[in-house]
């Protein structure tokens, strides 16, 4: 069973790109649909507008149809859980800290978890890794299991980051986040990763999203 994981990102898009053109078996391909709100996509929200019409375009081009995988849970829904144990018993969440962040297992990994299950057989999982990710790409195999098996187009054909922007652009599969002054990186647009340009870009463009990390740090005990 051949899943590519697909962020719509361009390593992952041209992964899938390359398998298409070059008859890879694609049985299922999956995007982890992180959501801000059950409402609220957690996408950036130029990227949360391109992706449906990323989805129409691929079903065109190559008859891929994309499965959403949702762990359950939204970021706003786990910021106000409590927590039960530790020393921080009776506080809820709050906002996830930069060394190993509460929302990439309780958001992203358990949402991966969940779709994979439903699969029996051994799975392979395509991941958009450049080959000039090295460091990246060993830390993926490391999670290899008897059962679950990874691999990267770009990585076993040598091709660099600079390779899936063009193998992006010659299908009009690239994201116009990447021709966006300012925005210097994908995912969450309320992830604590991000830099300082991007938090700008936020504040200044998307007042309104802004807002709403300011309202929820007086609800949290960490700050974001």
């Amino acid at each position: 069973m051949n899943i590519f994981n697909l962020s719509f990102g361009k390593d992952s898009m041209a992964t899938v790109i390359l398998a298409a053109e070059q008859g890879i078996p694609i049985d299922r391909v999956m995007y982890c649909d992180i959501r801000f709100s059950p409402e609220m996509s957690g996408e950036h929200p130029i990227m949360a507008e391109w992706i449906p019409k990323a989805e129409e375009r691929l079903k065109e081009l190559f008859g891929i149809t994309v499965d959403h995988a949702y762990s359950g849970v939204s970021f706003v829904e786990q910021f106000y859980k409590t927590i039960q144990k530790g020393k921080m018993k009776g506080f809820n969440y709050g906002f996830p800290y930069i060394i190993v962040p509460w929302c990439n297992d309780r958001l992203k990994m358990k949402a991966v978890q969940k779709y994979n299950s439903q699969f029996k057989e051994q799975v392979t999982s395509f991941c958009g890794i450049a080959y000039d990710e090295p460091i990246r790409w060993q830390r993926m195999l490391a999670k290899e299991t008897k059962t679950h098996k990874y691999r990267s187009c770009l990585v076993e054909q040598k091709l660099i980051e600079a390779n899936a922007f063009e193998i992006c652009k010659k299908y009009d599969l690239l994201s116009p986040i990447y021709s966006v002054d300012g925005i210097y990186r994908g995912g969450c647009w309320f992830c604590q990763k991000q830099c300082f340009a991007d938090l700008y870009n936020l504040w200044k463009n998307y007042p309104d999203l802004f807002s709403k990390l300011e309202e929820m740090v007086k609800d949290s005990f960490n700050s974001f």
